[in-house]
């Protein structure tokens, strides 16, 4: 990797990091729940944007291996933020939804995050709003690169 692109990486990732960790930070909901690792909370929002989703379902929209998403689910269960259902359609399948107010709080704590971030922007030059859309795009293309790629260092 030359020197630039390994400068741009790692600022990328502090920025990425620290957006994630300043917003965590600053929206708690008063610190009665738990903080749940990242993999678990993206379990919730993807079943809170896809109730009665399979295992399968969860695992593909979010590019994980299906055993992976169903020790997650089941975890999110047992700590009563998810709950298993039949499948209607089919019957020996399961289906994965939001179980009850907690996880529906963490949903609409995503949803402060959204309006937060979106007053900062206001707050910035137009310049500056610019480069910021300018950008996503390319960022979108890294994350689903990132997502697909079978490199482990």
């Amino acid at each position: 990797m030359s020197h630039p692109t390994e400068r741009t990486a790692r600022e990328l990732l502090d920025v990425a990091f620290d957006l994630r960790r300043v917003l965590r930070t600053h929206l708690d909901d008063s610190g009665t729940d738990e903080t749940l690792p990242l993999a678990q909370s993206e379990v919730i929002r993807t079943v809170s944007a896809f109730p009665d989703s399979r295992i399968g379902d969860i695992a593909e929209r979010l590019k994980l291996r299906p055993n992976t998403v169903s020790t997650l689910v089941r975890t999110l269960v047992d700590k009563g933020l998810l709950e298993r259902r039949p499948d209607p359609v089919d019957g020996r399948a399961v289906v994965v939804r939001v179980n009850d107010e907690r996880a529906a709080r963490r949903v609409r704590r995503t949803d402060r995050r959204v309006d937060v971030v979106g007053i900062e922007l206001d707050r910035l030059t137009a310049s500056d709003l610019r480069a910021i859309d300018k950008a996503l795009p390319a960022l979108v293309k890294l994350n689903n690169a990132l997502r697909q790629s079978d490199c482990r260092g």
